[in-house]
């Protein structure tokens, strides 16, 4: 008892001085965390379509707005649902989805919450970082899709840029008639966290940073993560828990080669968990920078994103009872 209750007393302290480790370099990151970057939002074309305005309410009764982009002829090829970035708005739609619109679908778009001229959501402070919130807010606009006359029995496909390509992921994947999903940029906050963690670690002590094991690093980014929702009045949401639903769907990642926000190789790895292969599901754009491959490559983005999407079958599933997206 004697040799066994110091050795309790010391382990005891050496967990409570890690622990305490974990906290103060969370909070130490957490300004870093939150800090938007200096990406690009590109403003909507000026010879942009007008589009039909509509408004939808979320299940927490805030109203989300957005427009209808209607092609000229008809009949409709089907509807594809566009979830912007963060700091874009509804109207960006075009920057990256005017073939669509050209090529005979509809495009509908909108604001997510706290962005104009949706409502804004009291007390929650929204970033780049995707909460159940922008999940909420897709499945709002997929109910009113479903819920529109003029869009009854088309197929139904997602498109999201950076953050929004996040929510559509979470929002698309527990939603079956969905039928496709094209996705920009996105990121899942865990591992991008994780990504620049261990490189400023790498940049700051060198070859040193072999020493330190990544499940630690791993623990403060979980630490970092509830400290930021308790800020911000939210809940994050794990992307990886969404992405196996798209297994059995076409899915397609877009990367820019020079995207040093979110490298080539986070989007590879999501692609392999929704159990694609990045050969065939994911194009790399050579030259292209965080949300910028369509101004980079215009002519090949709408090739195919128009042939992405012209798999899509006319066909009416049925629903299954809506899981909630508090689910982590």
């Amino acid at each position: 008892m004697t040799f066994w209750l110091p050795l309790l007393l010391g382990s005891c302290g050496l967990l409570l001085a890690d622990l305490l480790i974990h906290v103060v370099y969370a909070h130490a990151a957490l300004h870093r965390f939150e800090t938007l970057p200096t990406f690009r939002v590109l403003p909507p074309p000026q010879n942009s379509p007008e589009p039909q305005l509509v408004e939808f309410a979320t299940t927490d009764n805030l109203h989300l707005r957005g427009g209808i982009y209607f092609p000229q002829q008809e009949p409709l090829r089907g509807v594809i649902l566009f979830c912007p970035e963060t700091g874009g708005g509804f109207e960006t739609v075009m920057n990256y989805a005017a073939a669509l619109v050209e090529a005979g679908y509809a495009v509908v778009s909108f604001s997510f919450r706290n962005q104009s001229p949706s409502d804004s959501m009291e007390g929650y402070r929204s970033n780049y970082w995707l909460s159940r919130y922008e999940v909420e807010d897709v499945h709002a606009a997929l109910d009113f899709i479903e819920s529109e006359p003029q869009f009854h029995g088309l197929s139904v496909g997602l498109m999201g840029v950076s953050r929004g390509a996040g929510a559509a992921l979470a929002g698309g994947g527990i939603r079956p008639e969905v039928q496709r999903i094209w996705t920009q940029g996105g990121f899942s906050s865990r591992a991008l966290a994780m990504h620049h963690a261990m490189k400023f670690i790498r940049v700051m002590i060198g070859p040193f940073a072999r020493l330190i094991p990544e499940w630690h690093v791993r623990v403060t980014i979980w630490f970092m993560l509830r400290l930021s929702e308790f800020r911000n009045h939210c809940q994050l949401v794990t992307l990886e828990s969404y992405l196996p639903h798209w297994q059995g769907r076409e899915v397609m990642f877009i990367s820019g080669a020079r995207d040093t926000y979110v490298p080539p190789q986070l989007s590879s790895e999501m692609c392999l968990q929704t159990h694609h292969s990045p050969e065939t599901s994911q194009w790399v754009v050579p030259q292209a920078k965080h949300n910028l491959e369509r101004a980079t490559a215009p002519a090949e983005f709408d090739e195919r994103l128009v042939s992405f999407f012209s798999g899509m079958e006319a066909r009416e599933l049925p629903i299954r009872p809506r899981k909630s997206a508090l689910a982590r």
